[in-house]
């Protein structure tokens, strides 16, 4: 009989065995099967450590950006509560997966966690977490969109990505969800679907984007209203309205607080510089968020970044 291993270790082995990959190669699915004999060694109480030290060490983790050792740790507790027959937690934290998976730019796992979240959360009583899975997914395909090199394909993901958020929105109503940041963030996300859109409606985005604002305003959600405002942003950029999308630099630069925000922002600023032809002020801005792009590991924001500072470097070879 496998000897019970105490909390502290049982902690530590699963989070060398839901790692990327070990030492050895081994990947996380490959320790699926070894994680449950260690479960099958544990009680209740030594399962519940688990779910709560992740959900103690989220908080912790998501304030200093920690997203690889979120995934790593995250991936464990997930494992507990399937095991333990525990949906509302795994539900929870396919949701927290999600969301970081998305910041770390691996949509393909974002959408794994964000269906099981859908899947679970449907039939709870609180309809809150099923909408924050509606909400996440339509991201999802709203990144996958951004991906696709044929129009046709990437218009269906653009669709996809409104209706689903539409949904959520319609759901939010009907059910009459008091959930104000709830709505912000559904109102962030459809209007990203439109903003993101080459053919979108910006001014559709931009009332989204009204609404978000408004609901982050009455709750105090500071990162989300820096957030929203970027895009906001963004939005004046494409209307070629420079003076506005640099009001709106202006406004967040002395609020950010974190280095994915402060990246977010670095983006937007230098495309801002580029379109007045202001390279060399472009490339200094655009280097400083490729740093923080890589510092994170949000490979998708680096990519886009590389790909702005090509523009520059070719602007200014001219």
């Amino acid at each position: 009989m496998m000897k019970k291993l105490p909390k502290k270790c049982f902690l530590l082995a699963l989070m060398c065995l839901y790692s990327t990959e070990n030492a050895s190669g081994q990947s996380a699915t490959q320790g699926c099967n070894a994680t449950f004999c260690v479960l099958s060694t544990q009680n209740a109480d030594d399962r519940d450590d688990i779910i709560s030290t992740y959900f103690k060490n989220f908080e912790i983790l998501s304030t200093s950006e920690q997203w690889g050792e979120i995934i790593a740790q995250g991936s464990a507790a997930l494992e507990v509560a399937k095991q333990s027959n525990r949906p509302s937690d795994e539900a929870k934290i396919c949701a927290q997966l999600t969301s970081t998976a998305f910041y770390m730019g691996n949509y393909h796992q974002a959408l794994v966690y964000a269906t099981r979240c859908h899947e679970l959360a449907e039939t709870f009583d609180d309809p809150a977490l099923f909408i924050r899975a509606l909400y996440l997914e339509s991201a999802i395909y709203r990144a996958f969109a951004g991906k696709e090199e044929q129009e046709a394909a990437q218009q269906a993901s653009f669709v996809r990505a409104i209706e689903i958020c539409e949904e959520a929105a319609h759901l939010y109503c009907k059910m009459e969800v008091e959930n104000i940041n709830l709505k912000g963030k559904i109102y962030f996300n459809l209007g990203a679907a439109h903003a993101d859109n080459p053919k979108g409606d910006l001014a559709k985005a931009e009332n989204c984007y009204a609404i978000a604002v408004e609901c982050f305003k009455h709750v105090n959600a500071s990162d989300d209203l820096i957030r929203t405002t970027i895009r906001l942003g963004k939005v004046y950029l494409l209307r070629n309205d420079y003076e506005h999308c640099q009001q709106m630099v202006n406004e967040v630069r002395p609020l950010i607080s974190t280095e994915r925000l402060s990246m977010h922002a670095d983006y937007l600023e230098a495309q801002l510089k580029f379109a007045l032809h202001d390279y060399k002020e472009a490339k200094k801005i655009v280097l400083a968020g490729l740093e923080k792009a890589k510092a994170l590991g949000a490979k998708e924001d680096e990519l886009r970044l590389s790909l702005l500072l090509q523009k520059i470097e070719n602007a200014l070879d001219l």
